[in-house]
């Protein structure tokens, strides 16, 4: 049950920022600027990565969206009980890290410890 829990955070993880990253890319590169979220705070702006040009940012972006997908992979994998799907996760986690830090986005460093926690607990239940 812990990993298919360290799984589904994985995904929600994927989906709530790696979905809407090729949107922003497209946005910023359109209108040259990040669009907001709810006109609270721009979306993916204002860690380090916001330094660059928009379009070296729009491919971190895609970077992002294409480490998501892998997020999710690992994630049916884990959920399975595959162990592959463990070090997959491990592995993808110091990438993750460095494009939250890049993003400034808050949540997911608090969801990973979650997270980890999950699949540390689950880890005897692996294949």
């Amino acid at each position: 049950m812990a990993l298919q829990a360290s799984s589904v955070l994985m995904w929600l993880v994927a989906a709530g920022f790696g979905v809407p990253a090729p949107f922003v890319a497209s946005y910023y590169l359109r209108e040259r600027t990040l669009p907001t979220f709810m006109g609270l705070f721009p979306m993916y702006g204002g860690g380090p990565l916001d330094r660059f040009s928009s379009e070296v940012f729009a491919v971190f972006l895609g970077l992002f969206t294409a480490l998501s997908a892998f997020e999710v992979y690992a994630g049916w994998l884990l959920w399975n009980g595959e162990p592959v799907g463990a070090r997959m996760t491990l592995a993808l986690l110091p990438i993750e890290v460095v494009f939250w830090f890049g993003f400034a986005v808050p949540f997911p460093p608090l969801i990973a410890v979650a997270r980890i926690g999950l699949l540390a607990a689950g880890w005897s239940a692996l294949r």
